[in-house]
């Protein structure tokens, strides 16, 4: 390449107004260091943005950098040859601010796909000014959801309310408590009968029937923000965003402990990457997409901008940025904290219990039954069949 040539590399990545715009300032910033290097941006919401990947993953036309959520391993790397192998760009990216357990999260066959940014699990959340108001201490038990219920139930206001895919993990780790069973095969395949599906079924109506849960389609984060329900449901990542408003609204907010059934032999929750950034393994410059790649995980421009919006990051020199600027504050923090006093108790997931075609045909085919369109056993045969679908 001659002197004054750029080299035109493409970025992509999903997220809201925020996320995007410090993520195009700190490009800006790269660009600036790295004048050789021209950046494409492409973004846009979850949704667009997962549909976008499956047609560029099936075309071979993925962007050179990509932020990739951690299921998609499964689902486009089976084999480890989906994403490029970042072990053989390690003169470009600084492997030694990760361990090499962190980094077995995006390894595929011996060949490293991907770099986890942080890591998360699902977490509870409550309005402790509630609870308090009640009279309640903050549950630790199924039993003390069921409990709470009883009292709450009677102003209209739920223990409970969390997304699809919040519901599925909860409704996973007590069935996990409750039976001692993993519901993945050694080969990270799914391992749910269907008389297990139906058991977590039954588990799913009685929360709903008892008004442990508000129903999956009312919930939004506003229901957590106003006092409509108890707590919710979710990621570490998520946990500014459903708290910060709670706190806005002058309510305590309390992270409470991973609900487990007295006894049980797991704890049945389980610990993965938030999210993860990827090379593509049709990139004709990968010298230029590891040297983006490394400053959006290390960078320090990128870790000032970025905070802990993407959870409390791995890299040891983006931890230590945050530290020097007063920035390990919030939420965040305290959900990942609640994360590592656990770290020996939490399940690694296996990316297969991510796929939209395990818990999110869960959700889609209960409702066939809880609206009363399917017996219980028309309506197990219809989730087994949609979760093993190939």
């Amino acid at each position: 390449m001659a002197v004054g040539d750029t080299i035109t590399i493409e970025y992509s990545w999903w997220g809201d107004d925020s996320r995007n715009q410090y993520t195009l300032d700190a490009v800006d910033i790269f660009e600036k260091e790295n004048p050789e290097i021209n950046v494409k941006c492409k973004y846009g919401v979850w949704n667009g943005y997962e549909k976008r990947q499956h047609i560029y993953m099936k075309s071979q036309e993925t962007p050179d950098v990509m932020l990739i959520n951690y299921g998609w391993l499964d689902t486009y790397s089976s084999d480890g040859s989906g994403f490029y192998d970042l072990n053989t760009l390690s003169d470009y990216i600084d492997f030694e601010n990760y361990t090499e357990e962190e980094l077995a999260f995006g390894t595929k066959n011996g060949r490293l796909n991907a770099v986890p940014i942080a890591f998360n699990t699902e977490t509870f959340y409550y309005n402790k000014t509630l609870w308090n108001s009640y009279g309640l201490s903050i549950p630790r038990t199924w039993d003390d959801l069921f409990d709470a219920a009883r009292i709450m139930s009677k102003d209209g206001v739920y223990p409970l309310g969390m997304t699809k895919k919040s519901l599925f993990f909860m409704l996973l780790s007590h069935y996990i408590q409750t039976t001692g069973n993993d519901p993945v095969k050694s080969d990270g395949t799914l391992n749910l009968n269907k008389e297990q599906i139906g058991d977590m079924l039954d588990f799913y109506k009685e929360l709903l029937d008892k008004k442990v849960l508000m129903s999956v389609d009312s919930f939004n984060r506003n229901a957590f923000a106003s006092g409509e329900v108890g707590g919710t449901l979710a990621w570490v990542s998520d946990a500014g965003g459903y708290c910060d408003p709670l706190k806005e609204n002058g309510y305590d907010v309390k992270i409470g402990e991973y609900i487990c059934e007295p006894g049980a032999k797991s704890l049945g929750w389980f610990v993965k990457p938030a999210t993860m950034y990827a090379i593509s393994n049709n990139t004709e410059h990968p010298e230029a997409a590891a040297k983006l790649l490394n400053y959006l995980l290390n960078g320090e421009e990128m870790t000032l901008r970025q905070g802990t919006e993407k959870g409390v990051p791995i890299s040891s020199s983006a931890l230590a940025v945050l530290d020097e600027h007063d920035m390990l504050t919030g939420f965040e923090v305290q959900a990942d904290a609640m994360r590592k006093e656990n770290s020996d108790k939490l399940s690694i997931m296996a990316p297969i219990l991510e796929s939209e075609d395990v818990y999110g045909s869960f959700k889609s085919d209960s409702d066939y039954y809880l609206y009363d369109k399917l017996s219980r056993d028309e309506t197990i045969d219809r989730i087994y069949s949609d979760m093993y679908k190939k």
